[in-house]
C-alpha cells in the first residue's frame, strides 16, 4: 500500500493519465480534421461533377419532368454522375420539387429544402452536411443517409433556372483519413512525452530514493542522540543516586539522631531538627529531580509511579497534579517509554511556563490503542504564535511519534489552557 502512494508511482499514474487524455483528445481532433477535410472533398467533386457533367445537359424541358427527356437524361448523365464515393445525386428546383435523382421514389416529391440549402440556390457557393444534420432529413424518408456525407451547389438551365444539385458520398473513407491524420503526428506528440515521463520518474526514483536514505540516517541519529542522552541521564542519575543523594541521606539520619540526643540543650536540639527537616526536603526534591532525569523503573507496570514521581515538583510551584493510568498493563517498554517522555516534555511546559493551577496526565488503553493526555488550565497561547507546539520541546519526539505510526496533537487557545494528545499502537 505504500508503494501506491509514493511520489514515483503517483507521478507515473498521473503522467499515463495524460497520455490517455493526449490519445483521445488527438484522435477526437483527427476525426474533427478527417470530418472537415472530407466535407471539403464532398463540396469540391460536387462542384466539379455538377459543372463539368450535370449542368451542360440538363434542360428547362427536364424541369417540367416529361418521360422520354427523363429518360434520356438518365441514360446519358447516370453512369457519370454516381461514380467514386458518390452514392445517390438529387436536383431540386427552389420550390422544393425533385426533378431528376438516382433514387426513382423522390423524382416529383415535394420535400422541404432546409436554409442553408436555399442559401446557395440563392447566392452559389457549396455546403455540406454530416449524417443526421438538418440538410439530409428531407431525403432520409426515402434514402439511409446514416452513413452518407451531403455536399450540395447551384447550377443553372440553359435559360439561367437555379437548380440545386446535391450528392450523398460515403463516410468509408473519412475512417481511413481520420487514421491517416492521426498517425501522421501521433508519435510526434506521444512519444517524446513517453521518453518525458519514463526520465522524469526515473529522475524521481533517484531522488526519492536519496531522500529514503537522508530521512533513515536522520532518523538512525535521532535515535543514536536520544540513546546517547538516555545513557547520559542513567549515568547522572545512577552517579547522583549512589553519591549525593546517598550522603544527604547518611547526613539526614545522623544529624535527626543527634538531635534525639538528651544531653543537648534545647536550643541546639532545635537548630539540629531544622537542619534535618531542611535535608529531607532537599533531599525529596533531589529524588524529584532524578525521576525526571531518568525514571528507575520505566516500564508498563511502573508506568503510572514514573508519572507520579514526574510531577511531584507540581506541588512545589502550586499546580494541583494528577495522574490516572488504566489499560496500560500489556504496552510495551518501547510504548511506556515513548508516553512517559511525551509527558515529561508536556508537564515541564506546563510547570514551567503555563501558570496553570490544575495539571492532569491521563494514559489510556484498550489493549490495541494507548493514548496520553496531558491538560493545564493554564494562559494557553494562541495557535500560530511564536509559543507554537514545536517550542514545548517537542519536536524531536514527533519523528518517533511518526515512525510508531502514531499521532501528536497540541491544542491550546489564550485563557482556554493547552492540551497535548499522543495516541499510538499499544505493542
Amino acid at each position: 500500500m505504500r508503494l501506491l502512494h509514493s511520489p514515483v508511482t503517483q507521478f507515473l499514474f498521473m503522467g499515463l493519465l495524460t497520455v490517455a487524455g493526449i490519445v483521445l483528445g488527438t484522435g477526437y481532433l483527427a476525426g474533427r480534421a478527417a470530418d472537415a477535410e472530407a466535407k471539403v472533398e464532398a463540396r469540391g467533386a460536387t462542384q466539379i461533377l455538377a459543372r463539368s457533367v450535370a449542368q451542360p445537359i440538363v434542360s428547362d424541358a427536364l424541369i417540367k419532368g416529361r418521360a422520354g427527356i427523363m429518360d434520356r437524361f438518365t441514360t446519358r448523365v447516370n453512369t457519370r454522375l454516381v461514380v467514386g464515393d458518390v452514392e445517390h445525386v438529387v436536383i431540386w428546383t427552389r420550390s422544393g420539387r425533385v426533378v431528376y435523382s438516382d433514387v426513382i421514389a423522390l423524382i416529383g416529391r415535394h420535400p422541404k429544402l432546409a436554409g442553408d440549402q436555399l442559401r446557395v440556390l440563392d447566392n452559389g457557393g457549396t455546403g455540406s452536411a454530416a449524417p443526421g444534420e438538418a440538410e439530409d432529413q428531407a431525403v432520409a424518408k426515402y434514402v439511409d443517409t446514416s452513413n452518407l456525407l451531403q455536399a450540395y451547389t447551384r447550377i443553372h438551365t440553359p435559360k439561367g433556372k437555379a437548380l440545386l444539385f446535391e450528392t450523398y458520398s460515403s463516410l468509408n473513407e473519412v475512417e481511413n483519413r481520420r487514421q491517416a491524420i492521426y498517425a501522421s503526428f501521433r508519435w510526434i506528440t506521444i512519444g517524446p512525452l513517453l521518453l518525458l515521463i519514463v526520465a522524469v520518474t526515473l529522475l524521481l526514483r533517484v531522488l526519492t530514493g536519496r531522500l529514503t536514505k537522508a530521512s533513515h540516517e536522520r532518523e538512525r541519529l535521532l535515535h543514536a542522540a536520544i540513546d546517547a542522552s538516555d545513557g547520559e541521564r542513567r549515568r547522572i542519575a545512577r552517579d547522583l543516586h549512589d553519591g549525593v543523594v546517598q550522603d544527604l541521606a547518611g547526613t539526614t539520619f545522623s544529624i535527626s539522631a543527634m538531635a534525639r540526643d538528651p544531653a543537648l540543650d534545647g536550643g541546639h536540639r532545635s537548630s539540629l531538627q531544622s537542619a534535618s527537616g531542611s535535608l529531607r526536603g532537599s533531599l525529596k526534591s533531589l529524588r524529584s529531580l532524578l525521576a525526571e532525569i531518568h525514571p528507575p523503573d520505566l516500564h508498563a507496570e511502573g508506568l503510572a509511579a514514573a508519572l507520579a514521581d514526574l510531577i511531584a515538583p507540581a506541588a512545589g510551584a502550586g499546580i494541583a497534579a494528577s495522574v490516572s493510568v488504566e489499560g496500560a498493563e500489556t504496552v510495551s517498554d518501547e510504548r511506556a517509554a515513548l508516553v512517559w517522555r511525551v509527558a515529561q516534555e508536556a508537564a515541564r511546559n506546563a510547570m514551567r511556563h503555563s501558570a496553570a493551577s490544575t495539571l492532569a496526565v491521563t494514559v489510556r488503553g484498550d489493549g490495541q490503542h494507548l493514548a496520553l493526555e496531558v491538560v493545564d488550565d493554564g494562559v494557553g497561547f494562541e495557535p500560530g504564535s511564536e509559543h507554537k507546539s514545536d517550542s514545548f520541546g517537542l519536536r524531536g519526539l514527533r519523528s518517533l511519534v511518526d515512525e510508531a505510526d502514531g499521532t501528536l496533537e497540541v491544542r491550546s487557545s489564550v485563557g482556554d489552557g493547552t492540551t497535548v494528545r499522543m495516541e499510538v499502537d499499544a505493542r
